[in-house]
């Protein structure tokens, strides 16, 4: 609001000690409401303001309006005394100086039994009075606080910004579980009841500004309600610049440390504790404001030079930006200056530690009962409130001086903006089935792992509570992928052995902790009951090279799945031995062929052509498939548009600090526990280019038709080849930009062994970044989408994007991994290159050369 204390000294003009209207009419009746308007040189803003009220609904002979003339000198008392009024009305001048001043000489004139505090800038709308009356009720204490309508004279990017700031302050306010403090309290738009007001001493008037803030303090200790009324309206024809703002800030800075002496409580809860932390920005803050004042008003300065500049140039949000910080150097500025010292500032942080107490919070779970909740609530009337479910925090209204008890509504609006955090939870608990009486076995043999750079890993399925381990499961901390029948859900870990009589409950707090995974976990099933899925065949391809003892853990799973509608075909890519033919011959409906051209993307194409059905799915030999890999795959396919799938790649094992690094730094393999499609037709060249983000080769299956209409895998890339990868990532992106639909099914998952060592996992980062490379020159030079969205998209996303950003904000990443993938993008181009001739090369020699085996 604009203060009108803010203003120099100067003699003041005659006061009116008469009313403007006739006499009977101010003494026949008492006012229900008084209507104080302290003013200082606003003469034409003033009697704008007072016709306003001339005009309310409210009859003139139920309210008065006493205007405070604060050192006049602009006419307008003289202005006055011309003028009448239909209501009473009175000319005052203050005792002291200011608008506190003002307002208290006022409020101890007025006969109503509430008083209105209007500014001189404000138009009041016809229902203004009657919306303050209505909003107090039948309550006499109830303190309300109006909506003042911001009309800027600045205009620009500083006007929009502050009218964006009053808007938001009174679009929180009308909320039904907006929890009030001393902030809200604005002495431009305020009714108070007058008995209330003297007897708590009014407005400090020893204040600078910010009077309106403090008051409200004392009103919400002495229990008073506040109430905010969109009805009592007034258009505030705010007159704040650039400038006018800093000074103000300065003042607001001054008046904090002010109020910080009188209620040491509220030093933490305003700005001005931003020096009291031991950060960065506090340091500098207290150097530039206490230490070194002459060089902090000289970046001040340097810097506001430089706003004009930016609004040239458009640059709105770094203006915003550069505005705001220097603010809240005036606010600082004003606080040293307020303090004095540093050791007197940090002896107002000091009393302030001293003497606020512990408040009253109630902490509840939200998967307890919520109605002995809201009862507990009411009746307790907490200062704090913390919010959990199944341990896990969803909600806090914290303890804060000066802001009301918390009701039945705070908590009602804490649950709706906390819904998507526990309402999932709370109707997974009631859908699950109970828990098992026993832990599991198998657990007393797991004991607390000396390696804290390992995990365990566990397979749980919440539909009967069944808890599996995977093979290396030894210790804590245990991480287990949780599911619901056949679909996944999510991670949680076990970050230390629970005590045995509450392992049970342990895993489920886990669980319903997580409201991403309890989402998922109410999702239908992918096959609606009563309707029989189609179960067409399917051929899976495994494509290997000398490496049969991964061959074997792999085909073993495959043997398992619960699909018989099926073909298992091995490629056996350039073998330097019989060994792969001699295991494929032990085991019982599993084909064998042989691909002599060595390269991945050869043994996939391969494996296209002795495909014996229209749908193909390819692992990797490093994999295990969960059993119902092919039955979900078969149910993604049923959408005819669908003409390519991948799925969900999780750790087989997470026993080795690469292995971990890979997964939960790097990111895996794995695209998330949410489906997704990316429609051809409906997908812009970026998010194609960004195929790596589709799914990875150890798990992806095509139609017959649809590598019909793209063609097959690029002989040039990928394993086995100079280019070292991106055949997968290139196919996908070939099918999608040509128009293919392809779905990802996270319910279609395998299980993939990562590299065990930081040596191998160095040698496929490089390989990772050699093999993305030669995916984009491939793009390029297929024209899948424009050259120029590829070039843009390889500087801007990926080198600048991806690898940069990593090597200059590491966080966890590894920079010698960063640079090893860096490194391999160096060697795209010349492998890809060789690649080609080798392709080229080979392209002569046919797969009559290899014959099958089945």
């Amino acid at each position: 609001m604009s203060d009108p204390a803010m203003s120099d000294p100067a003699m003041s003009e005659p006061a009116m000690s008469e009313p403007a209207m006739s006499e009977p009419a101010m003494l026949e009746t008492l006012p229900e409401i008084s209507v104080v308007i302290p003013t200082h040189n606003r003469c034409a803003s003033l009697l704008r303001t007072l016709e306003s009220l001339a005009v309310q609904s409210l009859a003139p002979d139920r309210f008065e309006v006493i205007t405070v003339l604060d050192a006049v000198t602009d006419g307008t008392a003289g202005a006055l005394k011309s003028r009448t009024w239909p209501f009473a009305f009175r000319a005052l001048v203050p005792e002291t100086r200011g608008a506190a001043g003002a307002r208290n000489t006022g409020a101890r004139a007025a006969r109503g039994e509430r008083i209105v505090f209007l500014d001189d800038d404000m138009l009041a709308d016809p229902g203004f009075l009657a919306g303050h009356l209505r909003a107090a009720g039948a309550d006499p204490r109830s303190v309300v606080v109006g909506q003042s309508a911001p009309v800027i004279g600045a205009g620009g990017w500083f006007g929009d910004a502050l009218a964006d700031w009053w808007h938001e302050q009174f679009r929180a306010m009308a909320d039904p579980g907006h929890r009030f403090s001393y902030r809200d309290v604005m002495s431009g738009n305020l009714s108070v009841p007058r008995a209330e007001f003297l007897a708590l001493g009014g407005f400090d008037e020893a204040l600078l500004c910010r009077e309106d803030f403090e008051l409200g303090y004392r009103l919400v200790l002495s229990g008073a309600p506040l109430r905010y009324s969109a009805d009592a309206r007034a258009l505030h024809h705010d007159a704040s610049t650039p400038e006018r703002n800093l000074a103000r800030a300065r003042a607001e800075g001054r008046a904090d440390i002010q109020i910080a002496r009188k209620h040491p409580a509220m030093f933490f809860d305003m700005k001005s504790a931003g020096m009291a932390f031991p950060a960065t920005g506090a340091r500098v803050l207290r150097l530039l404001t206490f230490r070194a004042p002459w060089a902090g008003q000289a970046l001040s300065r340097t810097l506001g030079a430089a706003l004009p500049a930016l609004r040239v140039l458009g640059m709105r949000n770094r203006w915003l930006l550069l505005g705001g910080y220097l603010r809240a150097f005036a606010y600082h500025a004003g606080v040293a200056t307020e303090a004095g010292s540093p050791a007197a500032y940090d002896g107002l942080a000091a009393a302030a530690r001293a003497v606020t107490p512990a408040p009253p919070v109630i902490e509840a779970d939200l998967l307890g009962d919520l109605d002995a909740l809201r009862s507990k609530v009411e009746s307790e009337g907490p200062q704090g409130l913390r919010l959990t479910c199944g341990g896990k925090p969803v909600a806090e209204l914290p303890a804060l001086p000066g802001a009301e008890p918390i009701a039945g509504r705070h908590l009602d609006a804490a649950l709706r903006q906390s819904l998507d955090r526990w309402a999932a939870a709370r109707l997974l608990a009631a859908d699950l089935a109970p828990l098992p009486a026993d832990h599991p076995d198998w657990i007393d043999g797991v004991g607390q792992s000396t390696a804290a750079d390992t995990h365990s890993l566990a397979e749980l399925d919440i539909e009967g509570w069944s808890l599996t381990p995977r093979e290396t499961t030894s210790g804590y901390p245990l991480r287990i992928l949780v599911r619901r029948d056949r679909l996944p859900l999510g991670w949680i870990t076990l970050l230390s052995p629970p005590q045995p009589s509450q392992f049970w409950a342990t895993v489920r707090d886990h669980v319903l902790r997580d409201p991403a995974l309890c989402t998922r976990a109410l999702r239908p099933a992918p096959a609606p009951a009563g309707r029989q899925m189609p179960r067409p065949p399917i051929t899976v391809v495994v494509c290997t090279r000398d490496r049969t003892e991964t061959l074997a853990r792999c085909l073993a799973a495959l043997a398992a799945l619960d699909y018989p509608d099926r073909q298992i075909l091995v490629v056996d890519n350039a073998p330097t031995s019989d060994a792969t033919r001699t295991l494929v011959a032990s085991l019982p409906g599993i084909d064998h062929v042989c691909e002599t051209r060595p390269g991945l993307d050869w043994a996939r194409n391969r494996g296209l052509a002795e495909a014996a059905h229209d749908i193909i799915a390819f692992t990797d030999d490093d994999t295990e498939v969960d059993r119902h890999w092919l039955t979900a795959l078969a149910e993604t396919f049923d959408d005819p548009l669908v003409g390519l799938v991948t799925g969900l790649v999780v750790p087989m094992k997470l026993d080795t600090p690469a292995r971990i690094y890979f997964e939960d730094v790097y990111g895996g393999m794995g695209k998330g526990f949410d489906p997704f499609l990316r429609p051809g037709n409906a997908t812009g060249p970026r998010e194609i280019l960004w195929a790596s983000g589709c799914g990875v080769g150890a798990n992806m299956a095509f139609r017959r038709a649809t590598i019909a209409r793209v063609g097959n895998f690029d002989p040039a890339l990928d394993v086995g080849t100079a280019t070292r990868g991106g055949g997968d990532i290139e196919m996908f992106h070939r099918a999608v930009a040509r128009g293919a639909t392809l779905a990802y099914q996270p319910a279609a998952f395998v299980w993939h062994e990562h590299r065990a060592d930081v040596g191998g996992l160095h040698r496929q980062l490089a390989d990772n970044g050699s093999g993305f490379g030669a995916y984009l020159l491939t793009s390029a030079r297929n024209r899948t989408v424009p050259r120029a969205a590829i070039l843009s998209f390889a500087l801007r996303d990926w080198i600048g994007g991806w690898l940069v950003r990593r090597m200059v904000r590491p966080g966890r990443h590894s920079r010698r991994l960063v640079a090893a993938e860096a490194t391999g993008l160096l060697k795209a181009y010349p492998g890809y290159r060789k690649a080609q001739m080798r392709a080229a090369e080979l392209a002569g020699e046919g797969p009559e050369q290899a014959p099958s085996t089945k």
